[in-house]
């Protein structure tokens, strides 16, 4: 079984460890390059309830203002809800994801909820 599809069967959020998606995007490139790394340590994850392209979007930001990435839609259609409901997250840095000879690079962050206990 997958950790996804272990989340989908469970009321309870295990930490997730993902490539965020989406990092050619809306200066991520730049920003995955000056904030990517562990002395940041976590970034937010904030719904985009009003994405044209994906009404389960979660992007993945430093202080809601450098925007790192997206949450894989696999895994944002299952946590969307769950946010919606009042439930929080963050992402904690992995590591960055860097090819030699190519240009593009990446972020791997754990997902690990953050919702007060009740």
């Amino acid at each position: 079984m997958t950790q996804i599809a272990h989340i989908e069967e469970e009321s309870s959020f295990m930490p997730i460890t993902v490539k965020l998606t989406g990092v050619s995007f809306r200066g991520a490139q730049e920003n995955i390059r000056q904030f990517g790394c562990a002395a940041i340590g976590t970034y937010a994850l904030i719904r985009e309830t009003d994405n044209e392209f994906d009404p389960n979007a979660i992007a993945v930001s430093l202080g809601g203002v450098w925007f790192m990435g997206y949450v894989p839609s696999r895994l944002a259609r299952i946590m969307a809800p769950m946010m919606d409901a009042g439930r929080t997250f963050i992402a904690e840095f992995v590591c960055r994801n860097e090819t030699p000879g190519r240009e593009l690079v990446g972020l791997t962050v754990r997902i690990v909820e953050t919702t007060p206990s009740h």
